[in-house]
């Protein structure tokens, strides 16, 4: 903006014209002399602050101080001082020369300084001047000014004042001192000059009224212009409406015409069209029949296509500049309506033409979409076909290099050991491949799904840099990391993807010898992740296309194996994140690989707590215990877990898998969807692990119906497939699956799951029997009363009935006798029953745990038992020193419980076999049978309350249900578990039960 005035230059110009320094003072400055010289002309602030630089070098500051001085003398201020001295003295000048906006300076210079002053005494004005913040500082423009302070008071013939200056950056501070009063001597000069200074005043005056005067004409003639050409937009605007109303041709010329008579203002119009192609020519014209010779102007419309020609009579017969002006802005806008007219007439004889076309080419388009989904379709299918037919094989691999590395143990070769790591390692290489190329077709697609979430990278990095480390030292490199704890919100396991790309890509290319640099850190325009080696470097073409896919680096040393799809993947995947990687030769030898992140992905301190730091260990390689050679694992060794269900289309997978469970559970195999129902139905297993591609029926299917079958709703599912879509593990999540592995897995990772998924579902079983015997319990307590009372009052009263009873009556013989003995029996019972009830609500304080001998207990309970197990063989296999810590009048009513209903199933010339053990801090005890077992269909019913298989009147229903409550008040667990064909009631007690409140 122009703010300074060229008045302001004046005394500067003339010096430096004497001197001849004109060019030095015009350095560096857009304009010239004629527009400096120019009083009424402007500058902007900053060409000024040029000029006064170029003056500082010519005359220097103190100079340009003094030279200043005698701008005060000039015409400018001639008529200022004539003012002045009639209505100030110094002191009042000071004061409205400094006033903001309106004194001399705000005159000279606008807003560019904002002036201040205050008074000290009479004689003393301090004036400080700040050059606003929008404007660059100049201290040749305080010099100058300090000589215009000294020379003020001359114009009230004052004389000099005194100024004392200091400068601060943008503001500088004046302490002038003058005399208020002339002295005689400066009397006498005013007299002697006053006469010739109206004349330079009045000189200044007149041509100031001259330039006004200049201005006001130019003022005038623009004015003018403006209204003629308000006027002529008017008219241009009201008919370009009146053309636009009408689309057709014919119509829109007839429009024109009209309007050009109507609106325009001229006596007559017509238009002349060429033809056009077949079309003959189009006329249209408006007015009176007799008129004067007309004029033509010709339309032209886009690109100077000539598109006819328009006659027109002017008023009265004259042709005025006003007219010509009119047509030029009017007939631009007529040619291009003339022409898109035309243009809307010849598309409408397309549309016809165009119709039929294009819906033959839809027709084709549709037809081609189908083909293209169809192709889409089976390109995804294809890839996941790959995905499960490569995984499952390399889950047969790595459980089998698993099983023999456990079979052979230390006697394995060293040679033999190398091979099979080797093995295990291409197996998981091969893994990761695919991987990164389902990955990189999901990116493509647009169907790359993140998951950001808060994670620790400072602990991700060190973790993966411990996991790269052992590779590293092998290959003779110094492998560092220097991480910044930083909390991001990204997906771990993309983020853990691209680090892992880059971090092994330099150890593939850095020679031994070499360093490998990793580095995490927060700069201003990111988060940085930066992976630096000093391997033999990359081109420049090559950085600019390394990260294409399928794009490879050659070495020194000759080819390096690899896939060239592992840095395109880093690109995928950081771009999805919002950021940018690159790659550039490094300084001295080797490369840098950059990848930034924006920094919104950093996140607060106070997320850090729930941040997921992810372990990137390497998992052990555990292999399970003898893998079976047949489809049918054996039963487990020891005391099982629960039973299992298997399903997989591979056979080899599936017992391999079954094999791995063995030890621990009772495993069933199938190889479909509805051959695992049949096992199920018949079965009940309590957990089931499913493929999801098989024939018949696929593990989705599977899934949904697993519960119905077994009527068992907390009964667990694992999914275990080679399918890693997102829209799959939803659709399995959904139909009931608990967990979902994906092929191929490490075996100590479905041994967890597993155990997890039966804990949880113990942990559930547990509160519903909690929610159930509480239930229960409310309803029984008042009845087991008002049972037990008139029970003990029966049993009571057969004594003293019997001692008034003549011996022949009491004989348990006669008829009376076998009444009382009846009546007796009865009350007894119901006695028991009214005990059994009150245990559902009974024990409400601690348990009186003791840890006792585990023989001492079971060989208790099985004399307490003789009567029931009379023919019947007891088999009992427990190590000599194991304990358990119980209540031992309680636990012992648990185990005569359990032995007394296995008797009852067995009958005379049946066995009864009962098994301990302690692993892992838990004790069971398993108790099997040679009945014919549980019947499957009521495995769901056999703890409820009041439910028994004995014969009415035998059996009261409680006896379990009372069992498992007592044990679970040991903080352990009764179930009964199918395996074969037989079933086996498993009661579990940890070693320090919780106590029972």
């Amino acid at each position: 903006m122009k703010q300074v005035s060229c008045r302001a230059l004046g005394i500067l110009l003339k010096a430096a014209r004497r001197r001849g320094v004109e060019a030095v003072l015009l350095r560096g400055v857009p304009y010239d002399l004629a527009h400096l010289r120019t009083t009424r002309n402007h500058i902007e602030w900053p060409v000024f602050c040029r000029i006064l630089r170029n003056a500082g070098e010519v005359w220097g500051l103190a100079e340009l101080s003094d030279l200043n001085k005698a701008f005060m003398e000039s015409a400018y201020f001639a008529y200022v001082g004539l003012i002045a001295r009639q209505l100030f003295d110094a002191r009042d000048l000071f004061d409205w020369i400094c006033k903001q906006q309106v004194g001399g300076g705000a005159q000279l210079f606008g807003d560019c300084v904002r002036p201040s002053f205050e008074h000290e005494g009479a004689d003393v004005t301090v004036i400080r001047l700040e050059i606003q913040p929008a404007y660059e500082p100049s201290p040749e423009f305080f010099w100058m000014t300090r000589g215009a302070f000294i020379a003020m008071p001359r114009m009230v013939d004052a004389g000099d004042a005194t100024v004392e200056m200091t400068i601060d950056g943008r503001l500088a501070t004046y302490r002038a001192r003058y005399r208020l009063r002339p002295r005689p001597a400066a009397l006498a000069v005013r007299m002697f000059t006053l006469p010739f200074r109206p004349r330079s005043a009045a000189i200044e005056l007149k041509r100031t009224n001259e330039e006004l005067q200049t201005r006001f004409q130019q003022l005038a003639v623009v004015t003018e212009r403006a209204r003629t050409q308000a006027d002529q937009l008017r008219i241009a605007h009201r008919v370009n409406a009146a053309v636009q109303r009408d689309l057709a041709l014919g119509p829109r010329l007839q429009a024109i015409v009209r309007a050009m008579v109507d609106d325009a203002g001229f006596a007559w119009a017509a238009l002349e069209l060429p033809p056009a192609g077949d079309e003959p020519p189009l006329t249209a014209s408006h007015g009176p029949a007799d008129h004067a010779a007309p004029f033509t102007h010709h339309l032209e419309a886009r690109d100077g296509e000539r598109v006819g020609a328009l006659h027109v009579v002017c008023p009265g017969g004259r042709r005025l500049p006003a007219h010509d002006e009119l047509l030029a802005l009017i007939t631009p806008t007529l040619g291009i309506g003339i022409q898109n007219a035309r243009y809307r007439e010849g598309l409408e004889r397309l549309v016809t033409e165009r119709t039929a076309e294009l819906t033959t080419a839809r027709d084709q388009l549709a037809a081609s979409v189908v083909e293209l989904r169809e192709a889409q379709g089976a390109r995804e299918r294809f890839f996941a076909n790959i995905s499960h037919e490569i995984r499952t094989p390399l889950s047969i691999v790595l459980l089998a290099v698993a099983d023999i590395e456990t079979r052979a143990g230390a006697g394995l070769e060293p040679r033999a050991r190398q091979g099979l790591t080797s093995i295990a390692e291409a197996a998981r290489k091969l893994l990761r491949l695919v991987d990164e190329l389902l990955l990189l077709a999901a990116g493509h697609e647009g169907k790359l799904g993140l998951r950001p979430e808060p994670t620790d990278v400072h602990a991700l990095l060190e973790a993966l840099i411990a996991a790269w480390l052992p590779a590293a030292e092998a290959a003779g490199q110094h492998l560092t990391c220097e991480a910044a704890a930083l909390v991001l919100d990204v997906d771990p396991v993309a983020f853990e993807r691209i680090a892992t790309n880059l971090v092994s890509n330099a150890i593939k290319y850095t020679p031994a010898g070499g360093a490998i640099e990793v580095e995490l850190a927060l700069h201003d325009d990111g988060i940085l992740l930066a992976v630096r080696d000093t391997g033999p470097g990359i081109s420049d073409d090559l950085a600019g296309r390394l990260f294409g896919r399928f794009e490879r680096a050659d070495d020194m040393r000759g080819r390096i194996a690899g896939t060239g799809i592992g840095l395109a993947l880093v690109k995928q995947l950081v771009e999805d994140h919002g950021g940018t990687v690159t790659a550039r030769p490094r300084p001295g030898g080797g490369a840098v690989f950059e990848v930034v992140l924006p920094r919104a992905r950093l996140r607060e301190a106070a997320a850090a707590g729930s941040a997921r730091a992810l372990a990137l260990t390497v998992a052990p390689r555990l292999a399970p215990t003898v893998l079976a050679e047949a489809p049918a694992p054996a039963p487990p060794s020891g005391i099982s877990q629960g039973t299992v269900l298997v399903v997989d289309d591979d056979p080899q997978l599936a017992a391999m898998i079954g094999a791995l469970l063995a030890p621990d559970y009772h495993v069933l195999i199938a190889h479909d969807g509805d051959a695992a129902l049949e096992l199920a139905r018949t079965h009940r297993p309590e957990l089931l692990i499913t493929d999801i591609d098989m024939p018949r029926m696929d593990g989705i299917e599977l899934s949904r119906r697993f519960r119905e079958v077994t009527e068992n709703r907390l009964a667990p599912i694992i999914i275990l497939s080679a399918v890693l879509d997102l829209r799959t593990r939803v659709a399995g999540l959904t139909a009931g699956a608990t967990d979902y592995v994906t092929k191929p897995f490490e075996p100590a990772e479905l041994l967890a799951r597993v155990a997890a998924q039966f804990r949880m579902r113990d942990l559930a079983m547990r509160l519903h029997r909690a929610e159930q015997l509480s239930t229960l319990g409310v309803l029984t307590s008042g009845l087991s009363h008002e049972l037990r009372n008139p029970a003990n009052g029966v049993v009571n009263a057969i004594g003293p009935l019997l001692a008034l009873l003549p011996p022949e009556l009491t004989d348990p013989t006669a008829p009376t006798g076998e009444l009382l003995g009846v009546i007796k029996e009865c009350a007894e019972q119901i006695g028991v029953l009214a005990k059994q009830l009150l245990g559902f609500r009974s024990g409400r304080g601690e348990l009186q745990l003791r840890v006792v001998p585990a023989r001492e207990v079971v060989d208790r309970a099985v004399s307490l038992c003789r009567g029931a197990l009379t023919g019947v063989e007891v088999r009992i296999d427990l190590p000599a020193d194991l304990t358990i810590a119980c209540a031992p009048p309680l636990f012992l009513q648990v185990l005569i419980n359990l032995i007394e209903n296995a008797a009852h199933a067995v009958g005379a010339g049946g066995w009864i076999e009962l098994r301990a053990g302690s692993v892992g801090g838990i004790t069971s005890f398993e108790f099997r049978d040679s009945g014919t077992g549980v019947p499957v269909e009521l495995h769901g019913k056999i703890f409820e309350p009041f439910f028994t298989t004995k014969p009415q009147g035998v059996g009261t229903g409680l006896g379990l249900p009372v069992s498992r409550e007592i044990v679970h008040r040991h903080g352990g667990t009764l179930e009964l578990r199918r395996q074969g064909d037989s079933s086996v009631f498993i009661v579990e007690l940890p070693a320090t039960p919780p106590a029972h409140r």
